[in-house]
Formats: C-alpha cells, sequence, structure tokens
C-alpha cells in the first residue's frame, strides 16, 4: 500500500509541476479517457476473468487509486511529452520506452504487493500497453478533430 500511495503523490506532483506543451482541453480529454480505459480494462481482466487484480480478489477502495489518479496522470504525461512532429521512428521508440516504463512500474507493483497476476503474464501487458498508447492517442486525434468543427 505504501508503494501505491507513494506513486500516487509523485504522479500527481510531477503532472503538476512539469510545463504542459497541450492545452487544458487536452489535458482533460486524456485524463478522464483514461479514467474509462481503465475502469473498463481493468472490470473486465480483473474482476471479469480474473487476470490480475489490485491488493486482493474483489473491489477494494485502494484498488480504484491507480484508476482515479495513476491513470490519468501517467496519460497526461504520456501525451504531453509525445513527439508529435518527429517522425515514425521517433514516436515508435517513445512508445517502447514508455511500454519499458510501465513494464517496470507494474513489476515492482507485483513485487511489493500491491499488484498480482494470476493467469496474466508481463508478456501479455508488454503487448498490451502499445495498444493503450496508441488508443490513447487516436482518442486525442478524434477529441481535436471534434473539437475543430465545433
Amino acid at each position: 500500500m505504501l508503494f501505491l500511495l507513494f506513486s500516487v503523490v509523485v504522479f500527481t506532483v510531477v503532472t503538476i509541476i512539469v510545463p504542459k506543451r497541450i492545452n487544458k482541453q487536452d489535458l482533460y480529454a486524456v485524463a478522464l479517457f483514461s479514467i474509462i480505459i481503465g475502469f473498463v480494462v481493468d472490470v473486465t481482466l480483473d474482476l471479469k476473468f480474473n487476470l490480475y487484480g489490485y491488493f486482493e480478489p474483489g473491489v477494494q477502495f485502494a484498488g480504484f487509486l491507480p484508476i482515479l489518479v495513476l491513470f490519468p496522470a501517467s496519460g497526461m504525461l504520456f501525451i504531453n511529452f509525445f513527439p508529435f512532429a518527429k517522425s515514425l521512428g521517433m514516436k515508435s521508440l517513445y512508445v517502447i520506452c514508455w511500454t519499458m516504463l510501465c513494464l517496470t512500474y507494474e513489476f515492482f507493483s507485483v513485487k511489493l504487493g500491491y499488484f498480482y497476476h494470476n493467469s496474466w503474464t508481463f508478456l501479455y501487458s508488454a503487448f498490451v500497453y502499445p495498444v493503450l498508447f496508441f488508443t490513447q492517442l487516436t482518442h486525442l486525434h478524434l477529441f481535436r478533430r471534434y473539437i475543430r468543427k465545433a
């Protein structure tokens, strides 16, 4: 639990203090989408299929902290520093680096007991994280297009 609380504080502070390279509308859209996708994925993979979970099986209040704080903070950081104007190679490298960062964080989360795997593996995560990042980027693209037309 200590690792989770420490993470919540660090992610929140970092997200607040870093210079913002995208506007507040985009940050809001990214944060909200991160929460929604977090709930959908976790309810499905954790509660429905019991592939992984937070602390122990079932629903715990502390299990909402990653979804409500860590996911939006990490989503905002990912998008804030995404190299939109760079080459496809740089964009791919950025996603690979973020995937490695997430896998490292997941590893420590498992080792320190706030996250557990049942049938889930780090290999699954290695494939899922890039999909989630691409989904986040696609959502932001659609959101920006919608705002421009509004």
